[in-house]
């Protein structure tokens, strides 16, 4: 297991969870599973993705914290306060959009803009129809699109 496949994984952790604490207990327990098992999957990146799943969905259960319904070292340089500017407020809406989102709607997300599966992939990987991922993708948008017109009100507003 490599670090890329750790960063990645805690990713995931952090996708669902949405608390830094938590998804490293989530990996770490996923990892502990993992080694008792002495299992060799071949797929050992989706082999992990299941387990974290299926750990934090018994958590969920187990708290009842979640109603069930059916860091990039390769960014471009800074050129400008301009440049900052905008990525400052993207950042905001993407830290308000990850608020909004449940944790069914940010793993579809996470799979989908990060992993880049397709929607039939993402149900193969999560085990539900198509049509399930397909309308959580367009709540997301939905979602995505309020935001973005809020934040140009505001945006005009301020001016």
């Amino acid at each position: 297991m490599d670090r890329e496949l750790l960063q990645a994984l805690y990713r995931y952790c952090f996708c669902l969870t949405a608390n830094s604490s938590q998804a490293e207990d989530l990996l770490q327990t996923a990892i502990e599973s993992w080694l008792k098992t002495n299992c060799k999957p071949i797929q050992l990146r989706a082999y992990l993705r299941k387990v974290i799943r299926n750990q934090f969905i018994d958590d969920c259960r187990r708290l009842k914290c979640v109603d069930f319904e059916p860091l990039d070292d390769n960014a471009p340089a800074l050129l400008d306060e301009t440049c900052l500017e905008e990525i400052e407020i993207q950042h905001n809406l993407i830290g308000h959009l990850f608020e909004l989102l449940n944790p069914a709607e940010r793993e579809v997300l996470y799979l989908w803009a990060v992993e880049g599966y397709s929607a039939a992939e993402i149900a193969i990987e999560i085990q539900q129809p198509r049509g399930t991922i397909l309308s959580r993708l367009h709540r997301i948008k939905l979602k995505t699109a309020d935001l973005n017109l809020d934040a140009s009100v505001q945006n005009i507003g301020g001016q």
